[in-house]
């Protein structure tokens, strides 16, 4: 699991490999009511790196739009 954190929001990713390439889901976790959101990965990658680079930003767009 990585976590970072973007304007106060917790964001929690998790990878999954797959026969061809990588998945990163997302968890974001608003403190101090611990509310959590889940996005699951919908598009692979052939690197891992990839994959959490794309969920960091999906996340940070999702947080954006709040």
């Amino acid at each position: 699991m990585i976590q970072a954190t973007y304007k106060g929001i917790e964001i929690e990713m998790e990878l999954h490999q797959f026969a061809h390439g990588w998945k990163c889901d997302y968890t974001l976790i608003k403190h101090p009511q611990h509310t959590q959101t889940i996005h699951h990965g919908d598009e692979e990658f052939l690197t891992m790196d990839l994959a959490v680079e794309s969920a960091l930003k999906e996340a940070r767009e999702a947080i954006d739009r709040v």
